[in-house]
């Protein structure tokens, strides 16, 4: 998927969903707990929240890109990979000691009777696990939304000529009069007119919109793509436009 998809602001949208719940699920866990919250705690609690919006919205970025509109399980997981990947890295780059002869020291301050102890590198473990842990579920449910109202008749043919419009910046070259597209069944046709006769540079830059065309949407829904370069004069009115032209130089009418 690509950033300049519309859609892209929906789905960081979820992510704020996806952080607001987060949020609820702590404050449950907390109340189920019993937990005693005080002032310094509530501000604490208060300001995680903005923390964990940011911070889904950020995390959303290289999932989207990665995803490619398949299973909404599949974005489940970027989304989660990545997020639990950032979160442990700082925690293990900023918290964790690295140095073997320290690591396992009596935690200071712990009374000389008391057996059992946790060292701070463990107890640092059992932080990245929870974190790891808490995630899952908000980011199960808003894969899911994300998949049933964002990315919806996403195999449309509105949408697939939106996405060629996309991929038509900047792979445009001087010589093309117009680019036509049609979709049918599954079936990607693009048929680019010049006013040249077409070279081998020509149509690698076709196929290079139609690849990216392609990779807005899951290899499924797109298996077949058909690209044509053909010389021609004829006025643009009597070209086969196949289903709608998706680029005409200015000045062509």
């Amino acid at each position: 998927m690509k950033l300049t998809d519309k859609r892209f602001w929906k789905f960081e949208a979820m992510m704020l969903l996806c952080g607001l719940l987060l949020f609820i699920q702590l404050c449950l866990i907390l109340i189920c707990n019993s937990a005693e919250i005080d002032s310094g705690t509530g501000v604490s609690l208060l300001l995680s929240l903005p923390a964990l919006i940011l911070y889904f919205t950020f995390c959303g970025i290289p999932a989207w890109l990665l995803y490619k509109g398949n299973s909404w399980l599949k974005l489940a997981g970027y989304l989660y990979l990545i997020s639990a990947l950032l979160i442990i890295v700082l925690l293990f780059i900023f918290m964790y000691d690295w140095n073997p002869a320290i690591a396992n020291m009596r935690p200071e301050g712990l009374p000389p009777d008391e057996g059992k102890y946790i060292t701070d590198n463990e107890f640092v473990t059992i932080i990245t696990l929870i974190i790891s842990t808490l995630p899952i579920i908000p980011i199960l449910i808003t894969s899911y939304l994300t998949k049933r109202w964002v990315l919806k008749d996403k195999k449309s043919y509105k949408h697939v000529v939106e996405s060629a419009h996309r991929a038509i910046i900047g792979n445009v070259k001087p010589n093309v009069r117009a680019i036509a597209i049609g979709y049918s069944h599954n079936h990607l046709t693009l048929k680019c007119y010049l006013d040249s006769t077409p070279t081998e540079q020509d149509r690698e830059t076709l196929s290079d919109i139609a690849g990216e065309i392609a990779s807005d949407f899951p290899p499924a829904q797109i298996p077949a793509i058909t690209g044509l370069c053909e010389f021609s004069n004829e006025p643009i009115s009597k070209l086969d436009k196949l289903h709608t032209f998706i680029y005409l130089r200015p000045n062509e009418s």
